[in-house]
């Protein structure tokens, strides 16, 4: 199978680009970033998008290309748009033309006016335009294309420049880690996710899969885990609350994944247990 991955130059998109290689299909990697090894193409650009499908005729599009700076998609919501929806836009009208299947990239920012524990059929609620977008892409692709696959997935960790590096290495460094309270997801590890994208790939699974841990936690309970798995001093975690008068996200998106659990046959572990099995990447700031 040739698999067409969109922001394939992200922490994300190199390590699931990695995770892919393992089996037997042929990976064509993109992103507008230049980077070795992986095609630079802007894929606002209508044109290009069919010559790349043409010349390489994948069998799927596994699309995760995306601007997910929340506060520049507030502040700069006509480049956000014609990112997040407009490059996805392009691609499902391509799919549709050249009957090309669609494994696309959503977010638990699909939500957020309320605090519910939300289930794949629940009606969306973002409350930011990056989660807008989002909404606007899941809609398009339902609309459009008969052979997809939406995956929202949320916090993830577990690679390079994660929210464990980050506390692993300030707390190494002897200093004060201001981690939210108030802040909530389901903590995701890419150990888990993977597996579920595999699944959804290789059963040539259909509609929207919650592919998230089963977990939410705060940030400041998630960086008291990481000190505990990694040994260092939970004395320099410091708790403060979010002002959530200044800042855009919402508080407590949490998601649940029984379904797709079930579905799939991928079952995540819980939180404290990855934090061990992916504590690889974070040994050169211990």
């Amino acid at each position: 199978m040739r698999i067409l991955l969109t922001g394939a130059a992200g922490s994300i998109g190199k390590e699931l680009s990695k995770y892919l290689r393992t089996f037997s299909y042929q990976l064509i990697p993109v992103d507008m970033v230049r980077c070795k090894n992986i095609l630079s193409a802007d894929l606002r650009e209508e044109a290009k998008v069919y010559h790349l499908l043409k010349e390489y005729t994948p069998d799927l599009i596994l699309h995760l290309a995306a601007q997910k700076n929340l506060l520049f998609c507030e502040q700069n919501k006509e480049v956000a748009h014609s990112i997040n929806y407009g490059i996805t836009e392009i691609l499902t009208r391509a799919c549709l033309e050249l009957k090309t299947r669609m494994i696309f990239f959503s977010s638990d920012y699909v939500f957020g006016k309320y605090d519910s524990f939300w289930q794949e059929n629940d009606l969306p609620c973002p409350t930011t335009q990056y989660g807008i977008d989002k909404v606007a892409c899941e809609k398009l692709i339902q609309e459009r294309l008969s052979d997809y696959a939406i995956i929202r997935t949320a916090q993830l960790y577990g690679f390079p420049g994660d929210f464990i590096n980050l506390v692993c290495e300030t707390l190494a460094s002897k200093q004060n880690f201001f981690a939210f309270t108030n802040l909530i997801n389901c903590l995701t590890w890419i150990g888990d996710l993977f597996p579920m994208v595999h699944q959804i790939i290789n059963q040539n699974s259909q509609g929207i899969f919650h592919c998230v841990g089963s977990e939410a936690m705060s940030r400041h309970q998630f960086a008291c885990e990481i000190a505990k798995a990694l040994a260092l001093d939970p004395s320099y975690i410091q708790a403060i609350d979010l002002d959530f008068s200044k800042d855009i996200r919402p508080p407590s998106v949490r998601l649940d994944g029984t379904f797709t659990y079930q579905s799939l046959q991928v079952y995540p572990g819980r939180v404290r247990d990855n934090l061990f099995r992916c504590s690889n990447h974070t040994r050169s700031c211990l």
